[in-house]
């Protein structure tokens, strides 16, 4: 058995929903938090939260299509492949909170190794037996979320990785 680290970043978004009521829909367009104009305690005012990691609703995170790299080093360190090309004949996609719900979406924008997988091969890598999952969150910020390798998705093997945020973006979806 042999072990493969996988390792895809650049640039992304941690992604923190919130599904929204009527007030708080009103709330947020009246008070134009899409352009910035709320401060995080004004907005977590509004959610009825104490952090952003409070929603009940799943956080996602992962790099962005547009600026993926992927790089894949055996268990000695040394690089087996490397991309800065995310291979959309290989992606699933799949729209999460594009709805007639209303959400508030926080997109926590990042840079560095994102999503890092440890998993274990009988064979050499072969780059043509991984697949991604791409999510279209709020039908607004597409981000790589998951990867399959020989149609196996390695859940237990995924940690994330060193990154730095880079400030946060509102996106108010659908409406009421």
């Amino acid at each position: 058995m042999k072990y493969h680290k996988i390792t895809l970043g650049h640039r992304g978004a941690e992604i923190y929903p919130f599904k929204l009521n009527t007030e708080q829909y009103n709330t947020f367009q009246e008070k134009r938090v899409e352009f910035d104009e709320m401060d995080y305690d004004q907005i977590c005012e509004v959610l009825g939260v104490e952090s952003y990691f409070d929603s009940e609703l799943e956080t996602l995170i992962g790099p962005y299509p547009d600026t993926f790299y992927m790089k894949v080093e055996d268990e000695d360190g040394n690089l087996v492949y490397e991309t800065e090309e995310l291979d959309r004949e290989k992606c699933d996609y799949e729209e999460k909170y594009c709805s007639q719900d209303a959400y508030l979406i926080i997109e926590d924008y990042c840079k560095g190794n994102i999503l890092v997988y440890d998993i274990p091969l009988e064979e050499d890598f072969d780059v043509e037996k991984i697949r991604f999952e791409v999510k279209d969150v709020g039908c607004r910020i597409e981000i790589v979320t998951d990867m399959f390798y020989d149609d196996k998705r390695y859940e237990i093997y995924k940690s994330f990785g060193d990154m730095t945020s880079k400030g946060y973006y509102y996106h108010i979806t659908a409406g009421i």
